[in-house]
């Protein structure tokens, strides 16, 4: 048997890819995978299921790429604001070398990455104004990821920035602990930040990717077919949100509810505000890494 998890919202993209790879597994040709999977907060946080993936109590678990950043540094060259040109540039540089040199990175922490596939570009939402330079942003209270460039980004773009658990999200919105937070398009619908929420720019400012990885030492216990049939499935199933049309979909939902979207906004003043991070970035990716992904077409 194996155990897949993830710890995200109905009809997100972590819960697509799970599904996916359950179907795969148990369609799989010639096998008899028997495949539990547990999804919603049944395991606990992000967190807990990366670790629990780490020390084999979990199988394989489809987790949002930002989550991996503090056990695979190299994972957080996914992080940089900006970098990424639109999906199928983030698509182009996940399947190709600079991809593989990441998912290298994977073994010595007890872990294989067996696909990368869309989350979402995420988006900032806040109760104040309309955001269309940086100086928007400017002392918002921002719910961030517990996660150092992200922290940083939101920092040099001067807000006031706030690490939080997702779940205490919501309540700290409604309240006015917090001014706003930035996510996936899924994922602001999905958790109803419409609700305590007015101000939609679609910023795009971080790529987030999904990633479908597994415990090392099961991976390596199944023999090689085996091995090849997980492969696929994660393949299969990081397509699925590649393709998948849902923040597309839910993007016209936030607008039906009343949430005010800006669409045109200064992406080359947000680009200059991120200029002295530059040097921080190539200290901690390589300046080398960061010049094949611009020149990834």
């Amino acid at each position: 048997m194996l155990s897949v998890a993830y710890n995200a919202q109905p009809q997100s993209p972590q819960q697509m890819a799970a599904d996916e790879v359950r179907a795969k597994l148990i369609g799989a040709a010639g096998k008899s995978f028997v495949v539990d999977e547990r999804g919603g907060g049944a395991l606990g946080s992000e967190t807990a299921i990366l670790a629990a993936t780490r020390s084999g109590a979990v199988d394989v678990s489809v987790l949002s790429g930002p989550v991996l950043g503090p056990v695979v540094p190299e994972m957080g060259m996914f992080d940089i604001p900006f970098l990424f040109r639109d999906a199928a540039h983030a698509k182009a540089v996940a399947e190709g070398p600079v991809g593989a040199g990441v998912a290298a990175k994977f073994a010595d922490k007890g872990l294989v990455l067996l696909a990368v596939g869309l989350h979402g570009f995420r988006n900032i939402t806040n109760s104040k104004r309309p955001i269309i330079t940086p100086d928007d942003v400017k002392g918002l209270k921002i719910r961030v990821l517990p996660n150092a460039v992200y922290q940083m980004t939101f920092k040099a773009l001067g807000a006031d920035v706030v690490p939080m658990d997702f779940p205490l999200v919501y309540a700290a919105l409604k309240d006015g602990r917090l001014d706003g937070q930035e996510n996936p398009i899924a994922t602001i619908a999905s958790s109803r930040f419409d609700e305590v929420q007015k101000h939609l720019t679609l910023t795009g400012h971080f790529f987030s990717p999904v990633a479908i990885v597994a415990n090392r030492a099961m991976f390596e216990q199944l023999d090689p077919s085996e091995r090849s049939a997980l492969i696929a499935a994660a393949k299969g199933a990081a397509e699925v949100t590649w393709t998948s049309k849902i923040n597309t979909e839910k993007l016209d939902l936030l607008r039906q509810k009343g949430m005010q979207v800006v669409e045109t906004f200064d992406r080359r003043a947000f680009v200059e505000a991120m200029k002295p991070l530059e040097p921080e970035f190539e200290k901690r990716f390589g300046k080398e890494a960061l010049a094949a992904i611009r020149s990834t077409p």
